[in-house]
């Protein structure tokens, strides 16, 4: 399958992880202007104070195959061998016209008008809270694929909240809807990037997580798991087993090739 073909592959989707419910990530915070302070996060590219910088720059296409990783974080894909921030979204944007296909979202996949919205606000969001927008955008791929109508995720505990939007955040906005005017939808899917990146008032984001571990790989276990085994970024901890795996791939041009988590060594 190439990207000149508007259909989903059975990869792409399988890899979709929704937010785990309510756990070590369910904890209050306090996102208002949010940001990466942690100077180790500078260091391993998790924090980014010039996300324009990561438009071009990179490793160019990289490769649309999927690698097993395990271990530490360190034993991860380095920042020098992340993709462009372009290059991971030109690959995709086909794909974001049908990111609704197979998931029991609304509609098939998102229009011209919110893709461009949310170029511009993966972007905005990165600059506002200094993490690198490859991130941001690899968990938006890896949480909703890139669906603005995705489902939210429903707390099996109806006393903690749930899981809404394109990052799954806790207890954040959810897409107001097809039918809501131009400038509400665009400000509606800025929202829900800054829910998933800077938190909200009933959990952390992207940002909390990193400025408590200092790099991307331990910062999507906590996002995605609450908890974090220092030693084994696949254990899931009662979440998704491939996910900082997935995110990896992502960042050095995983996006049609299958995905055989199931295959690599845990």
């Amino acid at each position: 399958m190439y990207l000149s073909q508007l259909i989903i592959s059975a990869s792409f989707l399988a890899a979709v992880a929704l937010a785990a419910p309510l756990d070590s990530r369910g904890t209050s915070t306090s996102p208002a202007n949010a940001k990466v302070t942690l100077a180790a996060a500078f260091t391993s590219g998790a924090g980014n104070k010039e996300p324009n910088s990561t438009i071009s720059a990179g490793v160019g296409k990289g490769a649309d195959t999927y690698t097993c990783y395990s271990g530490g974080w360190q034993s991860f894909p380095s920042s020098s061998k992340w993709v462009s921030f372009d290059a991971m979204w030109n690959k995709s944007t086909t794909y974001l016209k049908e990111s609704c296909a197979n998931t029991g979202a609304f509609g098939s996949g998102d229009s011209s008008a919110q893709i461009d919205n949310m170029y511009n606000s993966i972007l905005s969001v990165a600059s506002a809270s200094f993490v690198d927008p490859r991130f941001i955008y690899a968990t938006i791929l890896q949480e909703s694929s890139g669906c603005v109508n995705i489902d939210t995720s429903k707390n099996p505990d109806p006393s903690q909240p749930d899981n809404p939007g394109l990052m799954q955040s806790v207890a954040g906005v959810k897409f107001v809807g097809n039918s809501a005017s131009a400038s509400a939808q665009a400000a509606s899917i800025r929202q829900m990037i800054v829910d998933g990146t800077q938190g909200t008032t009933k959990g952390d984001g992207l940002v909390q997580c990193i400025n408590q571990y200092g790099n991307i790989y331990e910062a999507a276990r906590c996002y995605n798991s609450g908890q974090v085994n220092k030693s084994n970024m696949n254990d899931a901890e009662g979440a998704t087993p491939s996910y900082v795996t997935d995110i990896a791939n992502r960042m050095t041009g995983w996006l049609d090739a299958p995905q055989k988590f199931s295959s690599c060594k845990k």
